[in-house]
């Protein structure tokens, strides 16, 4: 029988010294198989957010071309130029519509307009005691005196609540201004997007080539039905007001569409139009795949030199 012997004290520390070594080395490559895993996903990520972050770019940069077809002044609206598409996953899409398709807030001392508005509410259905409010507040946030509506407020309701400095006393200066207004909180639970139907670049006019349904039926009283069938002759097959199937449809005609008459058409007549503005919105959508840029301008042209004004830019 063999009898084992031990290994002299200098082959076992040998021994041990290597198989630590081992398993440092072991734990080395570990480490750097995560380290090297870490870096690639980071990298896979910064060139991921690189490449959405130059979709976004690009998008923003033909949406801006965009902006540059619609302000040329021989652009028309519908014109074939304004729908583009450049490569074969990218371009853009313009629309030029007018600001008299929204009320006109500014001019709401005008009491046919401020009636306008209070049919606008309660056609959202707020009842009639906070669509009142809402139209007289806003009211008495416009004029310059401190005289307050039947339904409105004024510096001493605002001052109840701890607020001393409103209303203002002048036009507003963002749409997003309105929210500040007694009543204003009510039509925003009813209609959230209430926004879109207002301007304060209008002047004073409400556009029968662009104006939307809603502004329509609270401005004219018309009915539904009457309201509907002219929009639905304006604006075409397509039913998108602003392309190249539009009917132009004069004040005249639009008149005996919606069934106005009498003193009604007298009071109407006087806030609405069928010419061509100097006010125009231009809204550009510029895209890359599933990417979207949206610039509005809205401008002012001067028809005798054709000298354009930026009065507000609106990015999204």
């Amino acid at each position: 029988m063999k009898t084992a012997h031990p290994l002299p004290s200098g082959s076992r520390r040998l021994a041990t010294e290597r198989g630590s070594a081992l398993m440092l080395m072991i734990w080395a490559i570990l480490v750097m198989s995560v380290t090297v895993m870490g870096v690639v996903q980071y990298i896979s990520f910064s060139a991921e957010e690189s490449k959405q972050a130059a979709y976004d770019f690009r998008a923003l940069h033909l949406a801006e071309s965009g902006l540059a077809v619609g302000l040329h002044p021989n652009t028309r609206r519908g014109d074939i130029v304004m729908k583009q598409k450049v490569g074969p996953d990218s371009g853009f899409d313009v629309v030029i519509n007018y600001e008299g398709a929204r009320i006109p807030i500014n001019y709401i001392t005008d009491e046919r307009l401020r009636e306008a508005i209070y049919n606008l509410f309660i056609y959202w259905q707020l009842n009639a005691e906070d669509a009142g409010i809402a139209a007289d507040s806003l009211a008495d946030w416009v004029d310059n005196d401190n005289t307050q509506r039947a339904n409105g407020a004024e510096a001493e309701y605002y001052k109840s609540l701890g607020i001393y400095d409103a209303p203002r006393n002048q036009g507003f200066i963002r749409v997003e201004e309105m929210i500040l207004v007694r009543g204003m909180d009510a039509v925003d639970r009813k209609k959230p997007d209430w926004r879109e139907f207002f301007s304060i670049y209008g002047e004073g006019q409400i556009d029968l080539r662009t104006v939307f349904k809603d502004v329509l039926l609270a401005v004219t009283g018309a009915s539904e039905n009457d309201v509907r069938r002219f929009i639905s002759e304006r604006d075409g097959g397509d039913g998108i007001p602003g392309t190249e199937d539009d009917r132009r449809i004069r004040a005249p005609e639009a008149y005996q569409m919606l069934g106005l008459s009498g003193d009604r058409l007298n009071a109407v007549s006087g806030i609405v139009n069928d010419s061509d503005t100097t006010l125009r919105r231009i809204t550009s959508i510029g895209w890359v795949g599933d990417k979207r840029a949206k610039i509005i301008l809205v401008t002012r042209r001067d028809q005798t030199t054709g000298a354009v004004t930026y009065l507000g830019r609106i990015e999204e």
